[in-house]
Order: C-alpha cells, then sequence, then structure tokens
C-alpha cells in the first residue's frame, strides 16, 4: 500500500520588492510644505530609479503631528496596505517622521517585522530587519519623543505668554475668524449665534434650530462652517460671544494625549473686551440661568417645540426609570408613531419587558382619562406632570395638583 504525504505549500516570494514610502510634515508653513513636495519627489524618483524595485505608493500626512497616529490618514491607509500584503519595504526619512512615540513607533514597527515589511529610516541609517536595527531604533526613538516634548513647552510658553499679554491664541468657532491677533465677527455667522441664543429662550432646542437653518440653506456658512445637531450645544456656553476670552480653560497633560478641563493645574487667564460681543451679557446670563434650571429639574422643565410633544421627555417607564422615546414606523402603506422604552429602542434587546404603544392609542387614553375633547400640547403642559407606563399595560397619570389619573391600554400594541 502506497504512502502519500502532504508537502508544505511553498512561499512564492515576488521577483520584484514592492516599495512604498512614506513623507510627513507637522505643520503648514511655506517652508515645511516646501520639504513635504521636497520628500515626495526624492521617494518617487527613487523608487522608480532602482532596479528589482516596484512603486507601491507614496503614503503622505501634513500640518499633523507625529505624536499619535489616530489622525493620519496617510499613515493608517499605508498600515492597512501592509496587513493586506501590498508592501515589501517602506521608506521614510527619519524616525521623527514616522512617530514621536516611541511606545506606537515600536508597536508598529514590529508589526510591519511580523508581516515581512522591512522599514528604513534614511537619516539614522537604521534597516528594521535586523535585530541591532531595532536595538538602535528604541534610544533614537526615545529621544524622538524627548525632543517632541521640549518642542510642545515651548509652544505652550509661547500661547501663555500671548494670554498674559491680553491676546487671545487662534480660535475657530462660529461667529468669528481669527486675523493676525484679532477676532472679527462673521456676519452671517453672528446671526446663526443669536438666532441660537433666541430661541433656546423661546423652547426651541438648538437641535432643533440646527435642522431648520440646514432646511433653509443657512448651513454650511459662507466660510464653510459646518454645525450639527451633535456640536452645536456647546454654543450656548461659551462666553467668547460675550467679547471674553478664558486663556488654558483645557490642557493637555501629555504629548500627543487628550485635552482636560483645567481646574487649578495650571494658572488661566481671563481677558474682558477682548473682541465685539456677539451677544449682550444681560441675553448670555438669562440663557446660562435657563440651561442651570433645566439640568436641575430635568424633564419637568422641558416645553415642547418644533418636532416635540407635551409627552416628550415626561413618559416614563416604570421598571428603569428612563423616558419613553417617539419613533417612526413604517409599513409598505403606511406609517406611525409610537411610544417605547429608552433601553428597548438601543437595539440590544428589552431587559424592561416594556411594549410599544401607539401614539394614536396613547393620546385616546390620555384624553378620556383626563375626560378631554382634543388634543392640544399646550393645554397638557399646564396639567400633566409625568405619566408612568408599565410593562403590564397600566398608564398612572400625574397631574401636577397632585392627583394621580388611571388607564390601561392592554400591552403590545
Amino acid at each position: 500500500m502506497s504512502t502519500i504525504f502532504e508537502l508544505p505549500r511553498q512561499v512564492v516570494k515576488p521577483a520584484f520588492i514592492r516599495v512604498a514610502a512614506y513623507a510627513r510634515v507637522s505643520t503648514e508653513s511655506d517652508k515645511q510644505l516646501h520639504s513635504y513636495s521636497a520628500q515626495v519627489s526624492h521617494y518617487q524618483e527613487l523608487i522608480r530609479s532602482r532596479p528589482g524595485w516596484q512603486f507601491a505608493g507614496i503614503y503622505t500626512d501634513h500640518g499633523i503631528s507625529g505624536t499619535s497616529t489616530l489622525k493620519r490618514d496617510g499613515f493608517n491607509n499605508m498600515m492597512t496596505a501592509a496587513r493586506t500584503g501590498e508592501i515589501d519595504l517602506i521608506l521614510t526619512k527619519s524616525i521623527s517622521r514616522f512617530a514621536r512615540n516611541t511606545v506606537d513607533l515600536l508597536a508598529y514597527v514590529r508589526e510591519l517585522k511580523a508581516l515581512g515589511v522591512t522599514v528604513q529610516f534614511e537619516r539614522e541609517n537604521i534597516d528594521t530587519s535586523t535585530m541591532d536595527g531595532e536595538i538602535l531604533l528604541t534610544l533614537l526613538a526615545s529621544f524622538a519623543q524627548a525632543e517632541s516634548e521640549t518642542n510642545s513647552e515651548s509652544v505652550k510658553w509661547a500661547v501663555r505668554k500671548k494670554y498674559q499679554e491680553g491676546y487671545g491664541h487662534s480660535y475657530y468657532v462660529l461667529g468669528y475668524q481669527t486675523v493676525g491677533r484679532e477676532l472679527l465677527v462673521v456676519p452671517d455667522e453672528a446671526e446663526i449665534v443669536r438666532r441660537l441664543y433666541t430661541s433656546y429662550l423661546e423652547g426651541i432646542s438648538p437641535e432643533t434650530v440646527c435642522r431648520q437653518l440646514k432646511a433653509e440653506g443657512k448651513l454650511p456658512t459662507s466660510r464653510g462652517m459646518k454645525v450639527n445637531e451633535k456640536n452645536v450645544r456647546p454654543i450656548l456656553e461659551n462666553p467668547i460671544y460675550t467679547g471674553m476670552i478664558i486663556g488654558q480653560k483645557y490642557f493637555v497633560p501629555t504629548v500627543g494625549g487628550s485635552a482636560k478641563l483645567n481646574e487649578g493645574e495650571h494658572p488661566q487667564y481671563v481677558v474682558e473686551g477682548h473682541h465685539e460681543p456677539i451677544i449682550e451679557q444681560e441675553l448670555f446670563d438669562a440663557v446660562q440661568a435657563e440651561i442651570k434650571r433645566r439640568r436641575k429639574a430635568g424633564h419637568l422643565t422641558l416645553a415642547p417645540s418644533l418636532g416635540t410633544t407635551a409627552l416628550t421627555h415626561r413618559v416614563v417607564c416604570s421598571k428603569c426609570g428612563r423616558c419613553y422615546h417617539r419613533r417612526t414606523k413604517c409599513r409598505k402603506n403606511m406609517s406611525y408613531k409610537y411610544w417605547w422604552c429608552e433601553l428597548a429602542t438601543r437595539g440590544k434587546g428589552n431587559p424592561c419587558k416594556a411594549h410599544q404603544i401607539r401614539e394614536v392609542l396613547l393620546h385616546e387614553k390620555i384624553l378620556n382619562t383626563l375626560e378631554l375633547e382634543k388634543w392640544d400640547d399646550a393645554a397638557l403642559l399646564e396639567v400633566i406632570d409625568h405619566i408612568v407606563i408599565s410593562p403590564e399595560g397600566q398608564i398612572r397619570i400625574h397631574l401636577k395638583n397632585g392627583t394621580v389619573k388611571h388607564a390601561e391600554f392592554g400591552g403590545a400594541q
């Protein structure tokens, strides 16, 4: 009887080496951009002129710090190409161009080495395919990180010096444009800011105003400033709109780290009358008081505005205490609104066993229980404090006069 042996699969390496390059500069200055262009041209010519090398792309980032790789799209695209087997060798000018964070640098170099990808650092003459290269790389990366930390401290000192002299530092906010050392008002954006403040006191949420502005074609702004429902609310609490700046309100504890609220770790610099205000101090104070009032009282202070109803933030789950959310269900020839516990709407199960209740039915039960003829959001706000719904289909309507009315909707709808 013959015996069959399966020979191990032979990995056939390409006859050529697929070579890519990575280039980066950290600022947008003319000098740095010239360096950036020179790096790209240098590597394009080098790779194409070398026998046995195949051009695998130039990956670039400009105007981005090397202390972290999170926002470096060019670098991340290069790593993706390496992971999918499209690169054999990466060329780069120096360790500081590749990364100034020692931990990140070694992690990526080791991953590339495991993938069979070599990195060559031109200035330091390091080839990561050798063990000696990795030892030297660790040492030089530490120097590069120390250099980055020194440069960071120099930049922070220059910024603090500006604050001490009563000047701001390169703000990019809706309503203002930095020109030299001045903050100048952008007229169309200033109108948006004023509308956000006045609308808030009228009971219209900033998210709703944002949607209105988009529908009216006023967003993005004339200079392309983008505002959306996720980033619009902080505008209501920014004192910059009163003509004031607060320097060093946030700080970055470590190079490449995330910003942290300054709670006394470093001095702050308050400069009043720094620039032309968009919002009068009285209006700003009124909005801050309203924000504080709503936060303290929670759902009980919220009035209906465009896109909301008298039930918004007032229908509560008896199991978890969270609010019911209003949703729309679309079917082939129809759609309808329904209310459901927040936990269930997240798409991660229904731990409260809460039932969906159609809005039409919920309105009907409330009107019948309160002996009212028609639904009127404003009128119901004067009467209803909040409503509690149980999984068993029981509805408890708590009125502002302290009484509680009961109704049932009979389970799932």
